[in-house]
């Protein structure tokens, strides 16, 4: 029973870090198309992510050492069909003409281990038709897919990890995982017929997609750093045919930080009327009213007030922390006081930003300043 809990607890530990991995790209996808993940969905995803990481930890755990695999001279794969069940009936207590014997052969691994591949697949099933809305053809195509990836998995040793596979390939798993995931199909209706349909999933997305939350601004937003950030270390790679003096200038981050920002977020987004690449992804648009066109310098004022002001304030401050150990007693209240009035600032920022998430607001202070507002350009029609 260790062998089947080991897995699990591990799969339970590392999930936190993969769901950290996937959201971004979860993220992406549904608010480009629906504009809103929501939490059924989340928890619906999250959970299919979970079922596939337990199996996949139950496949290949535990590890064994290298040295221990490198001694093994037991066979690779199986490729005998309907073995274990030849196994059942020649190697067990088992007799098909008396019934005294069903109980005790049943919990005999011979016919555990099977009836253990059958329903490692059978959740899979369930999803493949509920959410992925699967054909029952398709279904028995990705099951059959799913399992022959765990067993190249074991075939392979780890991906030639191992010097050879310390579990064995076997092409009854494959039918048995691949029966699984059919099974799971067929008894689906079992269990989701409390859940809403996927339709009425999207539709709810695409009717709250119309609002604009800030975690979607805040994708938009990583999406767009993430860019700036890649470029960047491309220009580096030139960085020997810029001129002396302009490379000590961009060696200053908040020179190079804020020629960032007037390039991307002011004159691109100028250009391209109110929205970046990260914008364009999660497909919101920032807009100004009465203007059909967004003006310059309302970017200008939307976001020096949000990046140039927030940024020089975190510099002040994190200058006047490094600096408390001056001896001149005028010098340290100066310090102490910009200090002070910097921190005051970030928190009101930071207060409203917590304001906005409580009472689900999604107009933060660099909006109100520029008069700008963003807004989604998904259509209500799917």
């Amino acid at each position: 029973m260790n062998s089947y809990i080991f897995p699990i607890k591990a799969a339970v530990l590392t999930f936190p870090l993969l769901a950290l991995a996937i959201t971004a790209p979860f993220l992406i996808y549904y608010y480009r198309k629906y504009g809103q993940l929501g939490k059924l969905r989340s928890v619906i995803l999250y959970s299919f992510v979970f079922y596939l990481l337990c199996t996949y930890y139950l496949v290949i755990l535990p590890l064994p050492g290298i040295s221990t695999v490198a001694q093994m001279t037991g066979p690779r794969y199986e490729l005998g069909l309907f073995h274990p069940w030849h196994s059942l009936i020649n190697q067990t207590v088992f007799q098909l003409e008396n019934p005294s014997t069903y109980l005790a052969a049943i919990k005999q691994s011979v016919f555990l281990e099977p009836v253990f591949n059958i329903f490692l697949l059978f959740p899979f099933g369930i999803y493949c038709r509920y959410y992925f809305k699967f054909s029952f053809s398709k279904t028995i195509l990705a099951s059959f897919c799913l399992s022959l990836f765990f067993e190249l998995t074991q075939l392979s040793g780890l991906y030639f990890i191992y010097p050879r596979p310390y579990r064995l390939f076997d092409v009854n798993d494959l039918l048995h995982n691949t029966l699984g995931g059919m099974l799971g199909f067929i008894g689906a209706p079992l269990f989701t017929f409390f859940l809403p349909t996927r339709s009425e999933l999207d539709s709810e997305s695409l009717v709250k997609g119309q609002h604009v939350s800030l975690l979607r601004r805040f994708v938009a937003m990583f999406v767009d750093w993430l860019l700036l950030s890649f470029f960047s270390t491309l220009l580096g790679l030139f960085a020997p045919f810029v001129p002396e003096k302009m490379q000590v200038l961009l060696d200053y981050p908040i020179v190079s930080f804020s020629l960032k920002v007037v390039l991307y977020f002011m004159i691109f987004m100028y250009l391209w009327n109110g929205q970046t690449i990260g914008k364009k992804i999660v497909r919101i648009k920032v807009v100004e009213k009465e203007h059909q066109h967004i003006r310059f310098w309302s970017l200008v004022k939307r976001y020096s007030a949000f990046y140039l002001f927030l940024y020089g304030l975190v510099q002040v401050f994190q200058f006047t922390m490094t600096h408390l150990t001056t001896t001149n007693h005028t010098i340290f209240i100066a310090y102490v006081t910009f200090g002070f009035i910097s921190l005051g600032i970030l928190l009101l920022f930071l207060f409203n930003l917590l304001y906005a998430l409580i009472r689900r607001k999604s107009r933060l202070f660099h909006d109100k300043a520029s008069h700008t507002y963003t807004i989604s350009t998904i259509k209500k029609e799917v």
